[in-house]
């Protein structure tokens, strides 16, 4: 996630914070929107916050993009 010199996220950085965060938390049963808050009321895992901030927004636009194409066939 680099631009120029500037960089959003750290990749290696998002690595080794998804490894913590898998050891603190049981993955496998939590919602996405479930570990965003948990990350988000722990003010830590700067990397995983964005990532899930913007897994979530793409899955709501994808669902609200096939609604609206949907819609308009019938």
């Amino acid at each position: 996630m680099k631009h120029d010199n500037l960089l959003d996220l750290d990749s290696l950085d998002l690595f080794l914070e998804l490894n913590i965060l898998k050891e603190i938390i049981r993955l496998e049963n939590d919602k996405s929107i479930d570990i965003l808050n948990y990350i988000k009321r722990i003010n830590y895992f700067p990397n995983l916050y964005i990532t899930y901030r913007i897994m979530l927004i793409i899955s709501v636009s994808v669902a609200w993009t096939e609604m609206s194409v949907f819609q308009n066939l019938n």
